[in-house]
């Protein structure tokens, strides 16, 4: 007989199981393609079940994205040096570690938040993006209030930073090391303050 206690335990299980199942039936079928009793069949679960744990498909889809990008700004968060140069090469290097990592996540985030039916969806997680942006604008002021950096709006920053970055995993990656090598370069070389000569 299950105990309360083993029912909690297993919810966690329960809960990765579906995402990850789901996971690759979106990338195979894409969110619109997959049905819920899709998930439900190549978990084993039951409607109910699926229920106990998310509301809908798209929400699972939003965990997903917004489970990733947590992840993401995390690796970026403990990147963030002293210094400009090296916070600006933690900043891309952690980026690219997590999609060359973990290339399955990766391609979903591309290829099914693109879709038109997850834009209903994303309201939280646009706030997620809209704090971290604010907390690397954070990290950057003492450098521009020394002179280091130039003054940047969040979403120019972070387009200058991860642009590039997010264009090359986006189009299938290549050589990581090259790209954190040139990216990290050209990200200093557009947002530091050139030194008088």
């Amino acid at each position: 007989m299950r105990t309360l206690g083993s029912q909690n335990r297993a919810t966690p299980e329960k809960r990765s199981r579906i995402l990850q199942t789901a996971l690759e039936l979106f990338l195979s079928s894409g969110l619109s393609g997959t049905t819920l009793d899709q998930i439900c069949t190549a978990c084993e679960i039951s409607r109910s079940s699926f229920y106990h744990q998310f509301p809908s498909k798209e929400a699972v889809a939003v965990a997903l994205y917004s489970e990733a990008i947590a992840e993401i700004h995390g690796g970026i968060r403990s990147s963030l040096a002293a210094s400009l140069r090296a916070g600006l090469e933690g900043m891309l290097g952690a980026y690219l570690d997590w999609f060359e990592h973990n290339p399955r996540r990766g391609a979903f985030v591309w290829k099914v938040m693109a879709s038109e039916l997850m834009t209903e969806h994303i309201a939280a997680v646009s706030e997620q993006q809209r704090l971290f942006h604010e907390e690397v604008i954070q990290w950057l002021e003492p450098f521009v209030r020394r002179g280091e950096a130039r003054r940047l709006s969040p979403a120019v920053l972070v387009a200058l930073v991860i642009g590039p970055a997010r264009d090359f995993v986006r189009s299938g990656g290549g050589d990581f090391h090259e790209a954190r090598v040139e990216f990290s370069r050209a990200a200093y070389g557009v947002i530091a303050v050139p030194a008088a000569s």
